[in-house]
């Protein structure tokens, strides 16, 4: 065992080139450092540590808090929507049915007009017809009363019979 301790430490010499003394030296040093910051410095790190953790867990808190106010600021502005929506949905819905209210009653306009043109049409016809039927009972009366006094103004065969009534009816339909 003792060659692998020499062994050891000849590689500690060559090849690490640490010095056993100069070891022992740090060791000691950084053991007297963290004695001295433990005494004269630890009360004022740990309160550094301590206010710097309060403010985070500050910070922290100011966060949540806005979090949740920004989660509740967003459902009032979802169930404002939602509402807004339906608002235009009903105002969608109460044009759609005054536009068909609309168009119901200028269809029906428009159906008592056609109606009513109709009605005037046939009386106007009526009309024309009856005119119509007047003049032609007139030419008949005319044209019977021309007849008669050409048959007693002549005696008439079959023949002249036929002719007159023949120039009658020419007569008629040229005017």
């Amino acid at each position: 065992m003792e060659r692998v301790a020499q062994a050891i430490q000849r590689l500690v010499e060559m090849g690490l080139g640490i010095d056993p003394l100069e070891m022992i030296v740090q060791i000691v040093a950084t053991v007297l450092l963290i004695i001295v910051v433990k005494f004269m410095f630890w009360d004022k790190v740990t309160a550094f540590i301590e206010a710097r953790q309060d403010v985070m867990d500050q910070a922290l808190t100011d966060a949540v808090s806005k979090n949740e106010a920004a989660e509740a600021l967003r459902a009032d502005a979802e169930k404002a929507y939602e509402r807004i929506k339906d608002e235009a949905r009903q105002i969608l819905e109460e044009a759609k049915s005054q536009s068909d209210d609309t168009k119901r009653k200028l269809l029906q306009e428009a159906k008592d007009e056609a109606a009513n043109i109709k009605k005037s049409a046939q009386r106007d016809l009526a009309q024309e017809i009856e005119v119509a039927r007047s003049k032609m009972r007139d030419e008949i009366v005319s044209v019977a009363v021309k007849l008669s006094e050409k048959v007693i103004a002549k005696e008439l065969d079959e023949a002249t019979y036929y002719k007159l009534i023949d120039e009658a009816i020419e007569s008629v339909e040229r005017r």
